[in-house]
C-alpha cells in the first residue's frame, strides 16, 4: 500500500449493506467444497435455509465467506499449530461461517429470524458496520496532566520506570498490530507499518492515530512520546477486502503474521440493536469470539476494550449480565462463561483514586482497566485532522485510551522479558500478572462495586515478577 493514499481509501462495498447476518451452519452440512476453496453452492444452500425466500423478499440479498482474507491452507496452517500449542484448543469449523448482506435493519431482522430457528444453522446474529470505535471526548486543557498515565503510581502506569530496562521502550522483536478503521499513517509521531493483509484505511483516522501515538507515539523531545515508541507496529483495518466491516477476518488476518507473545490491540466494539444500541465487547459476537480464542491458543494476547456502554446515551454495562441464548456468557461465575483469552480492559477517571467512568463497561470478565478520560496523544481526536500531519489532543478517551495504554505495558513488558530474560509470555500468564492486584492500583471504590480490576503498575511488576534492576 503507498502511504499516500491510505489515508483516502473506500471499500469496493459489498453493499450498500449497513447490516450484515453472521451465520454459522452445522458442522454436518455438505455446502462446501473446501479442497479446492470454493464458495457456497446456490444449490445446496437452499436445501438447508430458505435462501429462494430471502431473494424474492429481498431483491439486493448477497452472501459471502465471513473469512477470506486468508486462504484455506492458511486457516488450516494457523489451527494446526494452535491445536500443537493448546491440548485444550477445540477448533471450530471456520469455512462454515458467512455472511449474508441486507440493505436495512428490518431486513436484517426477518433474515435473523428466519435462521435463528433453522435446525441447519448454530449461529446467526447480526453485525452493523456503523459501529464507531470505543471512545469519548473528554476535555482537558493541561498537556502536562494529559501525559500523567505514564508517571509514576498511583497515578499511572509506571511507563518511565520501564524505560531504565533493556526493552522497557519496545525495542526488540516483539510485534504489536492495532486493529481498528483507519489511522494517519504519515504522521509526523508515528512511525506503523502496512501489511498485505492490512485491508483499507477508510474512517476515523484521529481515533486511530490517537490510539498509536498512546503506544509508540515517538518524536525528538520526549514530550510526544508513547509508551513503547521504539516497537515493531502495523495496522489491520476492521474493512476488509471483501467491502465490509468485518472483525473476525481482522483478527484473523492479522494473525497470520504474528508469533508465540506477540501483540493484537482490537480497538473495536459491537452494538446490539435495542433502542440504546449498547455497545459490547467483540467476543461478545460468536465469530469474534472463535478468532480470538484461535489467537490465544497460538500465544498472541489480545488487549480488547470492554466498550463504552452506549452509542447514545452515556451509561455502562454490567457485563456479568450480558445474556445470549438464556445464558451469561460474559460471567466468570456462570456455568456457560466462555472465556476467548484476550485481557478486557475497562476505562478510569484520570485522577487519584481511580473510579470507573460513568460509560465504561465493567464486570468479572474485565481484567484491569486504565485512564478512560483526558490521555495525552496524536491527532487531532475527536475532531478530523483534515490531513494535517502534525495535529495532538488531550481528549482521548473511553475504553479506546486505556485499552491503548495496556496495550503498552503488554509490549514493555514483554520486551522485557525477551531481552533480559529471552523469554516471552503466553497470554495466560500475562494476563494473570496485570489483573494481580499486588502489582496494580486498586479502583477507587474497590473491586467488589466498580469491578474493573487493577491498572497495573511497571514498577510493581517489574521488581516482583522479572526481579531486575534499572541500568
Amino acid at each position: 500500500m503507498e502511504k499516500e493514499k491510505t489515508n483516502k481509501e473506500v471499500p469496493p462495498k459489498m453493499r450498500d449493506f449497513f447490516f450484515q447476518v453472521v451465520v454459522k451452519f452445522q458442522d454436518e452440512q455438505s455446502l462446501f467444497d473446501l479442497r479446492n476453496g470454493h464458495d457456497i453452492d446456490f444449490g445446496l444452500l437452499d436445501s438447508v435455509i430458505p435462501w429462494r425466500q430471502f431473494r424474492n423478499s429481498i431483491p439486493d440479498i448477497k452472501v459471502h465467506r465471513l473469512f477470506t482474507s486468508l486462504s484455506t491452507d492458511e486457516i488450516n496452517t494457523l489451527v494446526e499449530r494452535a491445536r500443537s500449542l493448546d491440548s485444550n484448543y477445540r477448533p471450530p469449523n471456520f469455512f462454515f461461517y458467512y455472511v449474508i448482506g441486507v440493505p436495512t435493519e428490518t431486513d436484517a431482522r426477518t433474515v435473523w429470524q428466519a435462521l435463528a430457528e433453522n435446525k441447519n444453522v448454530e449461529w446467526t446474529y447480526i453485525v452493523n458496520d456503523s459501529t464507531p470505535p470505543n471512545a469519548l471526548p473528554i476535555e482537558v486543557d493541561s498537556v502536562d496532566i494529559a501525559r500523567e498515565h505514564l508517571g509514576r503510581a498511583p497515578y499511572g502506569i509506571n511507563a518511565e520506570y520501564a524505560w531504565g530496562f533493556k526493552g522497557g521502550d519496545g525495542e526488540g522483536q516483539v510485534k504489536f498490530i492495532d486493529i481498528e478503521q483507519g489511522w494517519i499513517l504519515d504522521h509526523e509521531s508515528i512511525q506503523v507499518s502496512t501489511l498485505p493483509t492490512t485491508g483499507f484505511n477508510h474512517v476515523f483516522h484521529d481515533h486511530g492515530a490517537a490510539a498509536l501515538g498512546v503506544v509508540m507515539m515517538t518524536k525528538n523531545d520526549n514530550t510526544k512520546r508513547g509508551i513503547v515508541p521504539k516497537v515493531n507496529g502495523y495496522v489491520v483495518s476492521q474493512w476488509r477486502p471483501a467491502g465490509f466491516l468485518n472483525n473476525a477476518d481482522a483478527i484473523m488476518a492479522a494473525l497470520r503474521h504474528l508469533e508465540f507473545g506477540d501483540v493484537i490491540l482490537l480497538q473495536a466494539q459491537v452494538r446490539d440493536l435495542s433502542i440504546a444500541k449498547k455497545l459490547w465487547p467483540v467476543e461478545a459476537h460468536r465469530a469474534n469470539f472463535d478468532a480470538l480464542r484461535l489467537a490465544a491458543a497460538l500465544g498472541i494476547i489480545v488487549v480488547e476494550p470492554a466498550a463504552n456502554g452506549s452509542m447514545y446515551f452515556n451509561f455502562s454495562n454490567d457485563l456479568d449480565y450480558l445474556v445470549q441464548d438464556g445464558r451469561r456468557i460474559l460471567n466468570r461465575t456462570d456455568a456457560n462463561f466462555r472465556d476467548s483469552g484476550a485481557i478486557v480492559v475497562a476505562g478510569a477517571s484520570t485522577s487519584a483514586p481511580h473510579k470507573k467512568i460513568p460509560n465504561s463497561n465493567y464486570g468479572s470478565r474485565v481484567d484491569c482497566y486504565a485512564w478512560g478520560e483526558n490521555v495525552f496523544s496524536a491527532g487531532n481526536f475527536p475532531n478530523s485532522s483534515n490531513g494535517a500531519i502534525d495535529r495532538y489532543t488531550t481528549q482521548f478517551s473511553g475504553t479506546s485510551s486505556a485499552a491503548a495504554i495496556i496495550a503498552g505495558v503488554v509490549i514493555a513488558l514483554q520486551s522485557i522479558m525477551e531481552a533480559n530474560l529471552n523469554f516471552r509470555l503466553g497470554p495466560v500468564e500475562m494476563r494473570r500478572i496485570l489483573s494481580c492486584e499486588l502489582y496494580g492500583t486498586p479502583s477507587g471504590n474497590g473491586h467488589s462495586i466498580d469491578k474493573i480490576g487493577v491498572m497495573p503498575d511497571l514498577k510493581k511488576i517489574i521488581n516482583n515478577t522479572v526481579f531486575l534492576s534499572a541500568t
